[in-house]
């Protein structure tokens, strides 16, 4: 008798566990048909979300609706704040929404729906195949998803059913009358799974066949709560602060959550009851429906009116960190408010893109180090970046102010301006411009570099050589941040001057170059090092070139 009842109980687990399975491919079949219909548009849609808390919450609550998948908004707002098209303060409201939308799906598993979910499946299924109409084809696959789900909910309500006359299952949940334990276990299941809406189904299906009771569903749906973050924990791993702050306040919200209403759990169950009576349709399973609805919903709106509140906290808990927060790309001078007076925005533009061109000197200035170093060498502000990973870092520093500087400049350009600004206007974009394409001469040149350094060294020469034509470019491109912070003609016609010199000095050393590949084996050897390294400066110093001769243009505009 007692080897039939764990043939039993291994039949009836086997069948949860496929049931489990197809719950979990239709989760993810309905979340890629959703986002596949969205086309990216619930990231382009959140990316659009001002400081105004109550839109945040609403965007984040229906972007959770429109992908079924709460840890999929939470990785896309990370994504954002860590690409800074979102501020960290900004994405509370949509982490606060996210726990909103989150209760759609359980709201519909209480409908007992597993009785259509083959026929859906199948309808999908075939809607699906037809291809030449891209929206009917989506509206199958998400069809398809749910139908999956519906059915997974089906043979797992199938498995759980003998449950209630079982004596071991029983006895498991005396243990669980800890309403902490049952967080506990709600937390440790929701992490494995990785999905809080799976974990809460499993629930509502549970309760449907009488295996569980209020008492201890409402706790272990809590628990589900802190083990969803485990998603946001492993997204946010290796991102700026604050992005990680982000998963911060999802925890923080969801334990602050939990504690209120473990504090007030009873007389909860029983507004419950009172909202959702038992012999009402879906009894049971419409009230942990609710349940988690209506906490998430209150939680939502209890924290709203206190964000910048809770901002500040978060901030205290997880501060920026100096060197991190000089790494990301920032606007140090431009000032909406100076557009209003275009003599002071046009030198705060000028300011700018002085600092753009420092931003390269420093770049210019550690260019060898990868080639000719040992590789070890660390940036000269960032001390725990690497030479290479500190290049790299300001080139993406370049590329974003160029874009903001003529977007700027342009801003000023539409003021009623006079002609001898708009002049200086235009030769600051293109100035911003060739420093912009200096920094992708060096990433350039960073592309080649082989990930297991080079085999052969340069000879002592070819060092020597390479060595002097760095110092001189890097004396062009230092002289010309103040060229331009004066935009003075005097100045740039002396960078020009000084750029003689280089000519020179390049044809020199190329001719030593080639004649030492003639007597000696290791010049050979290291002739594609040497050149590209060459052909890097020779590019830096054309730039440096252009930068002058734009002032010089002005100036004889000006004259004009």
């Amino acid at each position: 008798m007692e080897n039939m009842e764990s043939q039993s109980l291994l039949s009836n687990l086997l069948l949860f566990a496929g049931g489990l399975a197809v719950f979990l491919l239709g989760m993810k079949s309905l979340s890629a048909g959703l986002r596949k219909a969205s086309s990216g548009r619930v990231a382009g849609w959140l990316a659009t979300i001002t400081g105004n808390p109550l839109s945040a919450l609403l965007s984040g609550a229906v972007a959770t609706v429109a992908v079924q998948s709460s840890s999929m908004v939470m990785l896309t707002l990370i994504g954002l704040v860590q690409s800074r098209i979102l501020t960290f303060s900004q994405s509370l409201g949509v982490v606060l929404g996210a726990e909103i939308g989150t209760t759609t799906m359980a709201q519909l598993i209480a409908f007992s729906p597993g009785e259509f979910g083959l026929p859906l499946f199948a309808l999908g299924f075939f809607l699906s195949l037809l291809r030449r109409n891209r929206a009917v084809s989506l509206f199958g696959e998400v069809l398809s998803g749910l139908g999956l789900l519906f059915f997974g909910l089906k043979l797992m309500g199938v498995a759980v059913a003998p449950l209630q006359s079982s004596e071991q299952f029983l006895a498991i949940l005396t243990t669980l009358e800890n309403p902490l334990l049952c967080v506990l276990a709600g937390a440790v299941m929701t992490a494995l799974i990785q999905s809080s809406g799976a974990f809460v189904a499993i629930l509502i299906t549970m309760a449907q066949q009488g295996t569980l009771t209020l008492e201890v569903a409402v706790p272990l749906m809590l628990g589900a709560n802190i083990g969803t973050c485990i998603t946001a924990a492993i997204g946010s791993a290796g991102s700026v602060r604050p992005a990680r702050r982000v998963f911060l306040a999802q925890l923080v919200f969801n334990v602050s959550y939990v504690i209120l209403f473990l504090i007030f759990l009873p007389p909860w169950l029983d507004l419950i009851r009172a909202i959702s009576p038992s012999d009402a349709a879906g009894g049971l399973a419409r009230q942990i429906a609710n349940a988690h609805t209506f906490s998430n919903l209150f939680m939502a709106l209890l924290f709203l009116p206190f964000l910048p509140q809770f901002g500040r906290l978060l901030v205290k808990l997880l501060p920026d960190d100096p060197e991190e927060s000089g790494r990301i790309p920032a606007v140090w001078h431009l000032r909406d408010s100076a557009l209003a007076t275009p003599e002071v925005a046009i030198g705060l533009a000028r300011l700018e893109v002085s600092r753009m061109n420092k931003i390269l000197g420093r770049m210019s200035r550690a260019l060898p180090e990868p080639f000719l170093g040992d590789g070890r060498g660390r940036d000269i502000v960032y001390s725990r970046l690497p030479v290479f990973d500190g290049l790299l870092m300001r080139e993406e520093k370049l590329d974003f102010l160029e874009k903001k500087v003529t977007a700027y400049l342009i801003r000023l350009m539409q003021e009623a301006v006079g002609e001898p600004l708009i002049r200086e206007a235009a030769a600051l974009m293109a100035l911003a411009k060739e420093i912009e394409a200096a920094g992708d001469v060096v990433e350039t040149l960073l592309a080649d570099f082989p990930s297991g350094g080079f085999d052969n060294e340069l000879t002592r020469e070819g060092k020597r050589e390479i060595a002097q034509l760095h110092e001189q470019v890097c004396r062009e491109i230092a002289a010309m941040s103040l060229a331009i912070e004066e935009m003075s003609f005097r100045r740039a016609s002396a960078v020009l001057d000084e750029g003689k010199a280089f000519d020179r000095m390049f044809l020199e050393l190329g001719f030593s170059h080639m004649r030492r590949i003639k007597s000696r084996p290791e010049s050979e050897r290291t002739h594609d090092l040497h050149m590209e390294l060459l052909r890097a400066l020779d590019a830096l110093h054309h730039q440096a070139m252009s930068m002058a001769r734009a002032i010089i243009r002005m100036a004889d505009d000006g004259k004009g």
